[in-house]
């Protein structure tokens, strides 16, 4: 069931805990709200009339300018959690006042206001301190798929609420309806408390907890007038709640005139409510989620004005009560599903902190004060220029105009905004000093250093000391340092690792310690800091190690000798590196055999890090072992030492299935070096075929221009006929248009070669449909045979040609439209072929497509009729005349089976004519031994056979 779940709602397993609390928590608030409302709206229009809501919107907007202060000011002191409780804890107090006063009828007056301005602020508070607590509980990839699902629950608590005073309105009075209202607070901060504690603080490290307490503050409006994107957040905010609060005028006006009575009134609210929240559900359920991975957040965003405007123009041309609905039907459903999710989402890429400073300062003071500047828009434009309801309708289109630009913008920054998260990603070509926005930065790395020097979380830690290698601070060396007593070698060595690039020797005795060491990763990397520091530790302490009688330690100590002194004469001089190296070569000969197996590493390690001339040939001798192991380092240590000597010996292992992997991975080390050498060693034969052929999976990984000419060179200069090899090229050409997509491909040798390739399919297309008919007028059993096994082939080959060519076309056109159509004409239903060739026909070049459609649709033909069939007439001599011509060049070819394939069946014919051709074929002495061995026999049966016949 999950299963299922899953696939509909796009939630993973471990999320559906969180997800399904979060719908209660938000369910529960809104239902809240949508009790309360109703009976609000009913009671302030009872009072006040419609005259009265300009004045009440202005009161909002004082209302919550004084909240939001309140409220930021106490987030700067206490978590979200406690200013969430205490807040909720405040409504649901007042709800019990406003129930206990609604008894007495002088009070009623006050608390129509009161109410109305408690559902306007707890409204926008609750709701956003909802969705500030789910960002914090779902990362941004979460939110994008999860934050539809959980809107749900906000709009199913809205139909319930809506309904609830729809129904019991009447029957149990406004009263008695706050109280449940307040009834189902008392949950909602139960829920509160345990998904915090639960999500949150698992989350949340010490120092995200710390933060405020270490961080200067920065007033909310600071923070919105220095950021573009949250500038232009706060106008589509606010001009949503000006439209909102015009429409919802006009739906109130025009509701008021037709139900004068409070309860009929407050039961016409809540079935519209809820109606319009059972609308947004099933948008937020099929809809939002696949509008916003669509169109993406600001194509959802542009929904909720256009449906306004739309509204708007039914209103003018249609005024009344139902334009009215429609109108505020639009802004009901997708206000609170698809507007809603996409606001939320464009919270997303700001940090934690500046989203708690502004996420509730936007979500109450700029949307109440949008609500205040919509109040005393609606005193001018109707207290003052006497506009009717409908009227209003053309102020509202013009504030759509302007929202949807403002969508429009919107977008650009919302994508900066992930851009600048991820600009330290970036590679930069020189390293910058550590400036003070990456302060935060620093101080997560040295809380991490500091908390988790015996923590076990060693991938968290290896993370923070592979990119404190970059910052350049003394303030890491003392925590680094003491993570040298970490339980998990891993971290020890990648500690050393780190202290080894930094500058200083007090570390000597430390590290000496540390030869001991039970893992040899751990020592490997002593060793490479105490040789790193030879003057200060010296060679009384060194040289005893580069002696020692265990090859783990000398072994691993003449390493770290051969990698520091490399490229440096004067040092490899003084601790005569290459006599030590060859001493102990030569001692090989007299070790047993474990002793051996272990100084061979030790050496080729030693050996590819040196750059010695006694290193080098001591690798070369080691690639011709048979020995595996020994084999596997050797070819490591030809990667490591980069000599163009070596590049022979490793590309004739890229033959071995067993080292391929390791022999590639070593010569793509040789970048350039390696394609300025190739041609050479092709033009002077030291390379086989079958070596050539496996070279395309070496260049294709090798990120040069360089890399491109060189394929295209092997299939078209160095092997033009070789089919394999053409493959491997093709193949690696298209791994490197996946791979370095920057790379430019040379259009006109591409196209050149899709038209090669193309015709060499039409060719064999032609030729395969006169073999079947031949087939069909065999002379012999023998010709039958030989004939159905070469008609065989020929499709083996077509289909190989086929794929050829797709290749090729998907190195000019898009893969995502290439691959699709590839696999369309591959499709066993004939309609699925039929889409796939019209799809291409829409997509290539004329050229192209004047030369490839017809074959495709001809294949496709005989794939659907098993043939093209024999027509009544056939011309069986001019079908051999077009074969002959076609095997003679054939044998000009260097695909050796479908040549063997054509001598057997050429050998059955009794054709004079095919004696010049075999002579001069024997004559030129291009092929191998076993094709002119069968060629001979041809021959030799075919002068048989036309003797026979003379007889």
């Amino acid at each position: 069931m999950q299963q299922v779940l899953s696939k509909v709602f796009r939630a993973r397993p471990g999320e559906w805990g969180a997800v399904l609390m979060l719908q209660l928590l938000v369910f529960l608030i809104i239902c809240t709200l949508l009790i309360v409302k109703p009976t609000a709206s009913a009671m302030f229009l009872s009072e006040y009339g419609a005259i009265g809501l300009p004045y009440i919107f202005l009161a909002t907007a004082v209302l919550a300018a004084v909240v939001s202060t309140g409220y930021s000011a106490a987030l700067r002191r206490y978590s979200l959690l406690r200013v969430s409780f205490v807040s909720l804890v405040v409504c649901l107090g007042i709800l019990l006042v406003c129930s206990l006063f609604m008894r007495i009828p002088l009070a009623r007056p006050t608390i129509a206001i009161v109410l109305y301005l408690w559902t306007a602020i707890f409204g926008v508070l609750a709701a956003s301190q909802f969705w500030m607590m789910a960002s914090f509980v779902f990362d941004v990839r979460q939110a994008k798929r999860l934050f539809g699902l959980i809107g749900a629950g906000a709009i199913a608590g809205g139909i319930a609420g809506g309904y609830i005073t729809s129904l019991l309105a009447q029957e149990i009075g406004a009263r008695n309806l706050i109280l449940v209202a307040a009834a189902l607070l008392v949950p909602s901060l139960l829920l509160t408390a345990i998904i915090w504690r639960r999500y949150v603080l698992r989350k949340q490290s010490m120092l995200s907890r710390k933060k405020k307490s270490s961080t200067a503050y920065e007033a909310p409006h600071r923070l919105i007038f220095a950021s573009k994107h949250l500038l232009l957040l706060c106008g589509v905010v606010a001009l949503s709640v000006i439209v909102a609060k015009l429409v919802d005028y006009q739906f109130s006006v025009l509701a008021a005139e037709r139900y004068g009575d409070q309860d009929r009134l407050a039961g016409f609210f809540g079935f519209w409510y809820s109606t319009f929240n059972i609308v947004a559900l099933a948008i937020q359920l099929l809809l939002t989620q696949r509008v916003v991975q669509g169109i993406g957040v600001s194509g959802a965003l542009l929904f909720l004005p256009v449906g306004l405007g739309i509204g708007a123009i039914t209103m003018l041309f249609m005024p009344g009560l139902s334009a009215a609905i429609i109108s505020r039907s639009i802004d009901g459903s997708l206000k609170q599903s698809l507007s809603r999710a996409s606001i939320e989402m464009l919270f997303l890429p700001l940090d934690e902190e500046t989203k708690k400073k502004v996420k509730t300062y936007i979500d109450v003071f700029v949307d109440s004060l949008a609500g205040g500047l919509g109040g005393l828009l609606l005193i001018g434009l109707t207290q003052l220029l006497g506009f009717s309801a409908p009227s209003i309708s053309w102020v509202v289109l013009i504030l759509v105009v302007v929202w949807m630009l403002s969508v429009i913008l919107i977008r650009e920054e919302y994508i900066e905004a992930f851009r600048a998260q991820l600009s330290h990603l970036k590679p930069k070509e020189h390293r910058n000093r550590l400036r003070s926005h990456h302060r935060k930065v620093m101080a997560g790395f040295l809380q991490v250093l500091e908390e988790g020097q015996m923590s076990t979380h060693e991938k968290q830690l290896l993370y923070v000391l592979e990119r404190a290698d970059d910052l350049s601070n003394a303030t890491f060396r003392e925590p680094i340092t003491r993570l040298l007593a970490h339980p998990s070698p891993n971290v020890r060595a990648r500690a050393l690792r780190s202290l080894y690039l930094q500058p200083g020797t007090e570390l000597v005795e430390e590290v000496i310690a540390l030869l001991e060491d039970a893992d040899p990763t751990v020592r490997s990397a002593a060793f490479d800091y105490l040789f790193s520091r030879t003057q200060s530790v010296g060679k009384e302490v060194l040289e005893p190690l580069l002696d020692h009688s265990d090859p783990e330690v000398a072994g691993a100590a003449l390493v770290s000798l051969a990698t520091e002194t490399a490229g440096n004469s004067f040092s490899r001089k003084q601790w005569q590196v290459s006599q030590r190296l060859r001493r102990r070569i030569r001692q090989l000969r007299d070790l047993d055999a474990d002793s051996r197996r272990q100084w061979y590493v030790y050496l080729l390690k030693a050996s590819g890090r040196s750059q010695l001339a006694a290193g080098r040939s001591f690798i070369q001798r080691c690639l011709l072992l048979e020995d595996e192991e020994i084999l596997r380092y050797a070819i490591l240590a030809a990667g490591e030492s980069q000599h163009e000597d070596l590049i022979v010996p490793l590309l004739h292992l890229i033959t071995h299935p067993e080292v391929r992997p390791l022999a590639i991975n070593a010569l793509v080390q040789y970048q350039e070096g390696l394609l300025g050498l190739i041609p050479g060693l092709i033009a002077s034969g030291e390379l086989s075929i079958t070596e050539v052929r496996r070279l395309p999976q070496v260049i294709e990984k090798i990120d040069r221009p360089q890399s491109i000419d060189l394929l295209f060179s092997l299939m078209e200069r160095h092997y033009p006929g070789d089919l394999p090899l053409r493959m491997e090229v093709i193949r690696a050409l298209n791994a490197v248009k996946r791979d370095f997509p920057k790379r430019s491909m040379p259009a006109k040798t591409i196209y050149r070669q899709i038209v090669a390739e193309a015709r060499q399919y039409e060719s064999m297309q032609e030729q395969l449909h006169n073999q079947l008919i031949l087939l069909q007028f065999g002379r012999s059993e023998e010709e039958l045979v030989y004939r159905e096994a070469f008609t065989s082939l020929m499709k083996q080959r077509m289909r190989a040609t086929f794929n050829r060519l797709f290749r090729l076309l998907g190195l000019r056109y898009p893969s995502a439209d290439i691959i699709p159509v590839h696999l369309a004409l591959n499709d066993d239903q004939v309609s699925i072929q039929i889409s796939g060739i019209e799809f291409l026909d829409n997509l290539l070049e004329l050229s192209l497509k004047r030369l490839i459609i017809p074959l495709l649709d001809r294949r496709q033909r005989q794939l659907q009729g098993g043939g093209e069939g024999v027509g009544t007439e056939v011309d069986i001599g001019l079908l051999r005349r077009q074969e002959f011509r076609f095997f003679r060049r054939l044998l000009r070819d260097r695909d050796e089976r479908l040549k063997i394939a054509a001598l057997r069946l050429i050998s059955t014919f009794d054709d004079p004519d095919y004696i010049p051709v075999l002579d001069y074929f024997l004559a030129s002495d291009a092929d191998s031994a076993q094709v002119r061995m069968v060629a001979q026999e041809a021959l030799e049966e075919l002068r048989v056979g036309l003797s026979t016949v003379e007889v």
